[in-house]
């Protein structure tokens, strides 16, 4: 079975932290992955396609590996041109920044991981914009 975007909106979702966390490593890799392909595509601000990568790291890096699951499949034909082509993968790293933040209440591992989804989200949403 191949996730989807939706899989990862549920995930994120849940009320059970296993499957946020999954959820949100899930999100924060397919947002490497994302801001990797932009940052040699020439469509955009290569520097933040670059720091939206290094946040999505960073979080990932902070949150435990899924037990199951596969990753989403990307092929980079289906980032759309224009700002508007990333947004539903910021919208999607924002949705997993505040789904950490549910779960950070005074565990500094994962308030720093929402901090850097933050960023990514950030980061991501800006790289074609000007």
């Amino acid at each position: 079975m191949n996730t989807t975007i939706d899989d990862l909106d549920a995930a994120l979702r849940s009320d059970g932290a296993s499957t946020v966390l999954a959820g949100a490593w899930e999100a924060l890799d397919l947002g490497v992955r994302v801001a990797d392909a932009v940052t040699w595509d020439g469509s955009g601000d290569e520097l933040l396609a670059l720091t939206a990568a290094q946040e999505c790291a960073a979080a990932r890096a902070l949150l435990p590996l899924p037990a199951t699951g596969q990753p989403l499949p990307l092929d980079p034909v289906d980032i759309s041109a224009g700002a508007d082509g990333l947004a539903p993968f910021a919208a999607l790293l924002d949705r997993a920044h505040r789904a950490l933040a549910g779960l950070a209440e005074g565990d500094a591992q994962l308030t720093a991981a929402t901090h850097h989804a933050a960023a990514a989200a950030a980061a991501l949403a800006a790289v074609r914009e000007q």
